[in-house]
């Protein structure tokens, strides 16, 4: 059988005589990888993006845009002083003509539709006529709601402009433009080439566009983030381990690592069609730092072999073999935890588990192969011993703490913690999700103030489908059970009207439903101008009615009771439906929110019985699988659900992953001081000299390896983006913690624990607590 330190060594030898190879191999890997990422890998953004192509959501949002043409929509308010002058009215129809002659535009709403309805379809001459013609819509049924939703307030009218899903993209930038960025850029040339009265000044906007800028920010945003983290994170890699190498520069080869695993992320992002999206930002600060994590592990201890007077080749091989093994187990405990990621309902959230399991598995393989390599390569001799008190000072303060407090006092160390962790935990279900997916992204934009005063002004910004499915669509009695639905609906005050073709018939019919076959046909040949939907060619005749619905700007959990109320109306009117499908951007964004939250515990208990899992049959004993689960990771999660609460931080796609890292990256700091406590004790120290020990010989790479990620994660808080911005406090409190887990709590509780490093009889040495006492 194989032993796993043998296979390390033989490795870390291999590596660091064939250089050449493993270079060539790795340099040629990362060509591809960028080679496939520039190729397949697209940026993404938009709220259909966090929901399942495959749930019923989704293909029935999907239907109502491919199929209807509706679903988005771009509004354009235009202020006048004289609104109702028909110069006015007639730019206002110039203006309809032009946006309806656009591609993929399937209907557009204006006050000129609603000046010619009054008025036998023509424009009057006078503002008188034109008050007259809207007085005469007002009179009609429904046509209160149809007139305020143009003309929401005085001097100001509104233009909606509907659009389902767009196929034309712009793919000469050096990002390809997307369909709905290029419809909003066309209604904006339509509207300059327009010619507007004086004194009337437009407005685009709409959530499309809102989107749309947003979606501009991300690539300057990923550029920023990158190159900040990238500053902070060689700054405190050189400060921290500048003691330890003998040279400086030596610092860039984890830097090395760590971006090279992200050239081979961003590859299988292509292969497996992933997008970049905001929440992707989230994974390199996850990548950067555990890159640097485990080469820092790996160059620590071969500095220390080199110290001991080891050659080259013999250093590389001693340091894959006594920390490539823990680094595998670190290794393995952080996939098993983000593969908990792949049980959540939102995707993004879990491709962000599976690329960031990627990387992890690609810089932990490059730091047991490329970096022995390179440490052999560059070698120019042993590091430089520190001077004095100076150089040790890090490894002085950390053995003193831990000697004194962690593992000198281990119950005040344990009961303090379990205080935390108890407030965590009530914490915990305390924490609210975001309600509303815009608040996802940046605030400070002139698109979101627009679409703000759109909201203010408007009092139907939000648009509900109703996807009504039978083969007696166009039949009286349908039209009837649609025409009840409707006016049930429109009796809840936050519906403020509905446009479908039952409601256009009766514009057409003195406000009445058909109440007979050939009366419907006759109103449908009235309205199209085509008699060709009658009985005796019902093969023509479409099976699905699709209801669009006006609704305030409801938001959280108003919006589930709409929904509900929507879903149990049309279940007592429409008897003749087959099927009745309530869908729209408020239904996506509920189910989004509905699923952060759903999501949450499943995914933070598998999380933890997966890492724990695979801990306990990493070292044989669920004992030390616990104690580290608990001591380190389960203390950092719990005690961060407590600063959230605090803070106000709500739960979102990425703050839900905060558990999974928190395992991830924790258990990662406590294998190694456990390895090395191990390493300790089965020397003869006892368990306080052995628990003060590992962790002074441990301060400076995981210190500097905590710290580069707490500062990849750092920059995030500076993000425009309130998604990331959140993500990057919550996880630099829960590095921070479960470093304190790691150098605190760990050692309190090897110490307490008894048993469990089975210690030789000739060397058994007496507890740290014994030793106190005696």
């Amino acid at each position: 059988m194989i032993d796993l330190r043998d296979a390390l060594e033989r490795s870390g030898r291999w590596s660091a005589t064939h250089r050449r190879t493993v270079v060539a191999a790795v340099l040629i890997i990362a060509i591809i990888s960028g080679g496939v990422a520039a190729a397949g890998l697209q940026m993404s953004m938009g709220m259909s993006l966090y929901v399942d192509d495959d749930s019923q959501v989704a293909e029935d949002w999907a239907t109502v845009k491919e199929d209807h043409g509706v679903g988005n929509a771009v509004f354009i308010v235009i202020e006048s002083n004289s609104l109702y002058d028909p110069e006015t009215v007639r730019a206002i129809d110039r203006l309809d003509h032009r946006y309806a002659a656009i591609d993929d535009v399937s209907s557009v709403t204006t006050l000129a539709e609603v000046v010619r309805l009054g008025n036998d379809g023509s424009i009057p001459n006078t503002e008188d006529g034109v008050r007259r013609a809207i007085k005469q819509v007002r009179q009609q049924p429904g046509g209160d709601q149809l007139v305020d939703r143009v003309v929401p307030e005085a001097g100001t009218t509104v233009i909606v402009a509907q659009y389902g899903e767009v196929d034309r993209f712009d793919r000469g930038a050096f990002l390809p433009t997307r369909g709905s960025d290029i419809i909003n850029n066309e209604v904006r040339q339509e509207t300059d080439l327009a010619e507007l009265p004086p004194g009337t000044s437009t407005t685009i906007t709409g959530q499309p566009v809102f989107e749309n800028a947003a979606f501009g920010l991300m690539l300057p945003e990923m550029i920023m983030l990158f190159a900040g983290a990238f500053a902070l994170i060689f700054a405190v890699v050189y400060f921290v381990m500048r003691g330890r190498l003998a040279r400086g520069r030596e610092v860039a080869m984890p830097l090395g690592v760590a971006i090279l695993s992200l050239v081979y992320m961003a590859g299988t992002m292509g292969v497996l069609g992933y997008s970049f999206n905001a929440i992707m930002l989230g994974v390199m600060p996850v990548a950067m730092g555990l890159g640097i994590d485990y080469s820092l592990q790996i160059q620590t201890r071969y500095a220390e072999a080199r110290e001991n007077g080891q050659s080259p080749v013999t250093a590389a091989g001693t340091a894959s073999r006594t920390t490539g093994r823990a680094l595998l187990i670190a290794m393995g405990t952080t996939v098993a935890g983000l593969g908990s990621l792949l049980v959540s309902p939102v995707p993004p959230v879990q491709q962000f588990g599976v690329t960031s399991a990627i990387a992890v598995l690609s810089s932990m393989i490059l730091s047991v192969t490329l970096l022995p390599a390179l440490l052999v390569r560059f070698d120019v001799g042993p590091p430089r011993e520190a001077s004095g008190t100076e150089g040790d000072r890090v490894e002085q303060v950390f053995q003193q703490l831990t000697s004194r407090v962690a593992a000198g006092r281990p119950i005040v160390t344990l009961l303090f913690a379990l205080l935390i962790v108890s407030g965590g935990a009530y914490a915990y279900p305390q924490v609210e999700p975001r309600q509303e997916m815009m608040d996802f992204w940046p605030q400070n934009m002139e698109a979101k103030n627009d679409l703000d005063r759109l909201s203010e002004t408007v009092e139907s910004p939000k648009r509900i489908y109703v996807l009504v499915e039978t083969d007696q669509a166009y039949t009286p009695q349908t039209f009837r059970d649609v025409a009840e639905f409707q006016r049930v609906m429109l009796d809840n005050s936050q519906v403020n009207g509905v446009r479908s073709a039952v409601t256009a018939v009766a514009l057409t019919n003195d406000g009445r439903v058909p109440e007979t076959e050939a009366e419907l046909d006759a109103a449908l040949a009235a309205r199209t101008g085509s008699g060709s939907l009658t009985v005796a060619d019902p093969d023509r005749r479409p099976s699905r009615l699709v209801l669009t619905f006006a609704i305030e700007d409801v938001k959280g959990e108003a919006t589930r009771t709409l929904i509900e109320e929507f879903e149990g109306n049309a279940e007592l009117t429409l008897r003749t439906a087959d099927e009745v499908r309530v869908t729209g951007k408020p239904v996506l964004n509920r189910m989004v929110i509905e699923n952060v939250t759903a999501g949450l515990i499943p995914m933070t208990l598998l999380s933890f019985a997966l890492g724990g899992g695979f801990l306990a049959l990493a070292f044989r004993s669920v004992r030390i699988s616990a104690v580290l689960v608990g001591s380190v990771a389960g203390t950092a999660a719990l005690a961060v659900a407590g600063l959230m609460y605090v803070l106000s931080i709500p739960w979102n796609p990425l703050t839900i992953t905060m558990s999974s890292i928190a395992l991830g990256v924790g258990v990662d700091y406590g294998v190694h001081v456990f390895e090395r406590y191990e390493h300790e004790v089965k020397h003869g120290a006892s368990d306080r000299a052995a628990a003060s020990t590992a962790v002074a010989k441990l301060a400076r790479p995981v210190l500097g390896s905590s710290l580069t990620t707490i500062f990849g994660f750092g920059v995030l808080t500076v993000s425009r983006f309130p998604v990331l911005a959140n993500f990057g406090l919550v996880t630099v409190f829960a590095i921070g913690l479960a470093l304190a887990g790691a150098f605190l709590v760990l050692p309190a509780s090897l110490v307490l624990v008894p048993g469990l490093v089975r210690r030789p009889p000739e060397t058994a040495a007496p507890s740290s607590i014994e030793s106190e006492t005696s």
